[in-house]
């Protein structure tokens, strides 16, 4: 397995564009709401609005956070847990608001990723190459604003 240095390396090279890597500042958290809001949706009668498949897919992607960087992990889990209990709640809504919101967002969200990458970076997306990047991407840009405010991570 590659190291968290080694995958946030790989995703930047193909993220050298400012205004492309604007569109993922968006992007990014846009379709991990949808994709939490997709997965809310799978969850057992009678249980609570939460407990539910956004949890467990959760769950998994900490876990291989954890085992490229354990910091990280925490950093990823923190800023992440409001994205999944809102979209949790909404996912508790009506089907049809449902639908709605989860097309829009998931088809707007990759929208501005295919944007960046066609029109600024004239590079195709990293997780072309690999798809492990789909779980980067997320790291690197937190990891880009963090740097933003002087705030080092010391394995990048």
């Amino acid at each position: 397995m590659k190291t968290l240095a080694e995958q946030v390396k790989f995703y930047g090279d193909y993220h050298k564009n400012p205004y492309n890597r604007l569109t993922h500042y968006f992007g990014i958290p846009i379709i991990i709401f949808s994709i939490l809001l997709l997965l809310s949706w799978i969850r057992l009668p009678d249980t609570p609005f939460w407990l539910n498949g956004a949890l467990v897919f959760i769950v998994l992607v900490s876990i291989y956070y954890f085992l490229l960087d354990w910091r990280v992990s925490i950093l990823m889990a923190t800023l992440v847990a409001p994205i999944f209990f809102l979209a949790s709640y909404v996912g508790s809504g009506t089907w049809k608001l449902n639908i709605t919101l989860f097309l829009v967002l998931f088809l707007g969200g990759w929208t501005l990723q295919i944007i960046g990458h066609s029109v600024f970076e004239k590079r195709k997306p990293a997780f072309t190459d690999n798809l492990v990047q789909l779980l980067i991407g997320p790291i690197f840009f937190v990891l880009e604003i963090l740097e933003k405010f002087n705030v080092k991570w010391v394995g990048k």
